[in-house]
């Protein structure tokens, strides 16, 4: 088996069992609003980019982002001892906006396609003039 499809098979894991943690070890409600989309681990393990999206208000994600980090040495402690990795990362967790960048850029497309058939039409010859 190669690194790069150990270290995917390996961050996948880490994705999965951080999303149960998340929900299991933090007694704050918000939490069951929080999403890990995305876990980048780098070679030696050391770290892990954990992206998350939070269902909540704009203005909370600050707070929920603090919170993980809070927690992060609890999480590294439970998974040393469900994984069997030599090393737990530290995890860094990131805002993972690429949800909402990807439906503006929808309902921009949408828009701009909505507006291309209004034009045609006040375009196209009245056919009751027949």
């Amino acid at each position: 088996m190669s690194n790069n499809s150990r270290l995917k098979r390996i961050d996948e894991q880490l994705r999965q069992e951080l999303s149960m943690l998340i929900r299991k070890e933090i007694s704050d409600s918000r939490a069951m609003m929080v999403s890990i989309t995305l876990v980048e681990t780098v070679r030696d393990f050391s770290q892990a980019k954990v992206y998350i999206t939070y269902l909540g208000p704009k203005e909370e994600r600050g707070e929920i982002i603090d919170l993980l980090h809070e927690y992060g040495p609890e999480f590294r402690r439970q998974l040393g001892k469900i994984l069997r990795l030599r090393t737990i990362p530290r995890f860094h967790f990131i805002y993972d906006d690429l949800l909402e960048k990807s439906n503006a850029i929808t309902s921009l497309i949408t828009e701009a396609i909505r507006s291309d058939e209004l034009k045609a039409e006040k375009n196209r010859p009245d056919e009751s003039e027949d």
